[in-house]
């Protein structure tokens, strides 16, 4: 009678835990009542950039853009490869056709004539960009 009875009451727990929603949901405009009664949207943080930080990174590509069209092809290849678009010296090498000392090289060369193209842009302050 008790392993009847268990069977009963379990395949009844599960049934009632089926019945009810998986997720919570939450109204983004609605009140949270522990956060004085804020809607839950105005107390997530907003992680996009501010206008001022939008203009700046808009500004420092433009100069990045700029100051790297005046690089050589060979050097702007490499240079864009690998700190723009974030590839692998492996990566970079298989794509140029080149060994990967190569790549290493035209890299380094290019960013050491970014930095004088820069600094002579800003009137030989040492600020980058």
């Amino acid at each position: 009678m008790s392993t009847w009875l268990t069977t009963i009451v379990i395949n009844a727990a599960l049934m009632k835990v089926r019945r009810r929603p998986r997720q919570l949901h939450l109204s983004i405009d609605g009140a949270v009542r522990e956060q004085n009664d804020l809607p839950l949207s105005e107390m997530l943080p907003d992680h996009r950039l501010n206008p001022e930080q939008e203009c700046r990174r808009s500004e420092i590509a433009e100069r990045l853009t700029r100051f790297s069209n005046r690089l050589s092809p060979t050097l702007r290849r490499a240079f864009l490869l690998r700190e723009v678009d974030g590839l692998s010296i492996r990566e970079t090498a298989r794509l140029l056709g080149v060994p990967h000392g190569t790549v290493k090289a035209r890299s380094a060369r290019a960013r050491a004539k970014l930095r004088r193209l820069v600094e002579k842009g800003l009137g030989g302050k040492h600020r980058m960009l």
